[in-house]
């Protein structure tokens, strides 16, 4: 793989971040990538707060510098991971309807 979807993705998260900053006061990013710290803090300075999840062996130092809040998964782990008893059923799977 060349890396382009990779950066793909971090443009387009970006994006979507200094979009939904014009209708919300919190986002919640599930990411360490530090490519997204500028984008991070772009939106901190208007004044929307920002709390980075992640795993802390893969967060970037320079993204939980700039965030709210950072929340490592692995001290969550219990709270958000399902247990096989709760999985959910294929029937009750919502699928997007092609159009």
């Amino acid at each position: 793989p060349d890396g382009s979807r990779k950066a793909n993705l971090d443009v387009e998260m970006a994006i979507d971040m200094l979009l939904l900053a014009r209708c919300c006061d919190t986002i919640v990013l599930l990411s360490g990538d530090g490519d997204l710290a500028y984008a991070v803090n772009s939106v901190t300075y208007k004044g929307i707060r920002v709390e980075v999840v992640s795993l802390q062996s893969m967060t970037s130092d320079s993204l939980i510098n700039v965030s709210d809040l950072y929340i490592d998964l692995g001290t969550i782990k219990d709270q958000v991971q399902r247990s096989d008893d709760h999985r959910e059923q294929p029937s009750t799977w919502l699928h997007r309807t092609s159009s």
